[in-house]
């Protein structure tokens, strides 16, 4: 994401950058793509940037994510559903 003077610019490019990258491995998981976000201090390193094609002047890299098929194919993923309904999950504030 790119790195702004304005902490509020900032935080709004972080957070559409968090909705596209959810959205990417949603996407994925819908075409049997399994995948996992990691932030972790790798990520945070010279070496990554550099690897990744980041200028860290002007951008900061939000995660890596792995990805992959399950072992045994898609016929060894369990079909899975909601445990819960809206109505169990929904809460309103006064």
């Amino acid at each position: 994401t790119k790195i702004s003077d304005d902490p509020v610019t900032e935080q709004e490019d972080f957070a559409s950058t968090a909705s596209a990258v959810q959205n990417f491995m949603l996407s994925m998981w819908s075409e049997g793509i399994g995948s996992r976000l990691t932030c972790g201090p790798i990520t945070q390193t010279k070496e990554y940037a550099e690897l990744a094609g980041v200028n860290r002047a002007k951008e900061r890299v939000v995660g890596c994510i792995w990805y992959g098929f399950a072992r045994g194919g898609l016929a060894s993923v369990k079909k899975g559903g909601r445990k819960k309904g809206v109505k169990e999950v929904l809460s309103s504030v006064p």
